[in-house]
């Protein structure tokens, strides 16, 4: 059995804002990598709380737009010494 991955994109512009599950499709992330980003210590993303919506969070394009460009954080398990496995 062969399973065929549905591949997503999304064009974002500048003036809109976007929910989490838009950002991580443009940004071709899982739904929990963006909030490591969100909390990332040297480059986090900018977001927008939003009280009165049930979504919560919202990212403005113009902000998921340069993260992108600025490259994303590096992700992956980080080891004490390499030397040592």
């Amino acid at each position: 059995m062969t399973y065929i991955q549905q591949i997503q994109t999304i064009v974002i512009l500048p003036e809109k804002r976007y929910s989490v599950k838009e950002a991580c499709i443009f940004l071709g992330i899982h739904r929990c990598t963006i909030y490591d980003y969100i909390r990332h210590e040297e480059r986090p993303l900018p977001f927008i709380r939003i009280h009165t919506d049930k979504r919560g969070i919202v990212f403005q394009g113009s902000d998921l737009l340069a993260y992108k460009a600025a490259g994303l954080p590096k992700k992956g398990r980080k080891f004490k010494d390499s030397t040592s496995r």
